[in-house]
C-alpha cells in the first residue's frame, strides 16, 4: 500500500499529535529552499509540536536553549552558503545543543551539513555531528527523480533531487534507516553526538504530491510522508 494512501487510513494514528508536545526550532535561512522548511513545518505542527524558525540572524545558544529538535531542511547544491552565513560561535552553539541532548533533522542539505567538512581537501569545517569527512551526493543528476531504496524492510521509489548518500558502513552505534537498492550506500540513519540524536536522511520523504507534480514526477507509487511522519515519533 503506497504511504499516500496510508497518510489517509493513519490519519487517527500516525498523524496524531504526540503526548509531549516540543518545540522544534527550523532553519530558514542562507542555503534553504523556498518552503521546504514549512513543509517540514506542517508535519511537526500536526502532532501540536510548537514551530519556530531561525535563520542566521537568529540561531544562537539562546535561542536553541528555547527548543528540543533542530530542523536543517532542503537547500541549495553548495552547503557553503549555509555555512558561510554562520559564524564560529553559531556553529559550536548548535554542536553544543545537541551534545547536551537536543535532536538534529537534518534533510538533503542539512545531511550533507552534518559532516565535519563541506570541502575535505580544504578542511572548510561543516557541522561535524557525525564521523563522515564529507558527505558526497548519491547520483551525479541534480534533476527531481526517484530513486528505489530499501526503506525499512521495503522497497520505496523516495523524492531525490541531489540527495547525499552516508557511506558503506554506519558509524558505531549509529541505526541505519534505508538504503540506496543500486548501489547499497546509506540512504538514512540514526546517530547520536554525546548525548543528542542526529537523523539524517538523504531522499525527501517529506514531499507532498505538490512537490511531484511541479517536477513532473509519477505519483504511481505514493509519497513517502507518512513514513516520514512516523520518523518524527524517533527524534
Amino acid at each position: 500500500m503506497s504511504d499516500e494512501k496510508t497518510i489517509i487510513l493513519l490519519s487517527g494514528l500516525a498523524l496524531l499529535p504526540s503526548a509531549h508536545a516540543r518545540t522544534v526550532g527550523i532553519f530558514t535561512g542562507a542555503g534553504t529552499c523556498n518552503g521546504c522548511g514549512e513543509t517540514v513545518a506542517e508535519f511537526f505542527q500536526r502532532r501540536n509540536d510548537k514551530v519556530i524558525y531561525l535563520t542566521e540572524k537568529t540561531l544562537n545558544a539562546a535561542t536553541l536553549a528555547q527548543i528540543q529538535v533542530y530542523v536543517q531542511p532542503g537547500g541549495s547544491d553548495d552547503i557553503d552558503e549555509t555555512l558561510n552565513a554562520l559564524s564560529t560561535s553559531q556553529i559550536k552553539a548548535l554542536q553544543q545543543f545537541v551534545r547536551h541532548g537536543g535532536s538534529y533533522l537534518g534533510i538533503c542539505a542539512g545531511a550533507y551539513l552534518a559532516g565535519r567538512y563541506s570541502d575535505k581537501q580544504r578542511k572548510k569545517p561543516a557541522f561535524a555531528l557525525i564521523g563522515i569527512d564529507e558527505v558526497d551526493a548519491e547520483i551525479a543528476s541534480a534533476q527531481a527523480n526517484l530513486l528505489p531504496v530499501n526503506w525499512q524492510g521495503q522497497t520505496r521509489w523516495l523524492y531525490n533531487q541531489s540527495g547525499p548518500h552516508l557511506g558503506n558502513m554506519a558509524p558505531a552505534g549509529a541505526e541505519v534507516l534505508g538504503r540506496y537498492q543500486r548501489s547499497g550506500r546509506i540512504a538514512g540513519l540514526i546517530s547520536y553526538y554525546g548525548q543528542g540524536k542526529v537523523m539524517l536522511l538523504g531522499p525527501h520523504l517529506e514531499a507532498g504530491r505538490d512537490w511531484y507534480r511541479a517536477d513532473g514526477i509519477t505519483l504511481k507509487h505514493g509519497t513517502a510522508e507518512a513514513s516520514f511522519a512516523r520518523l518524527l515519533d524517533r527524534l
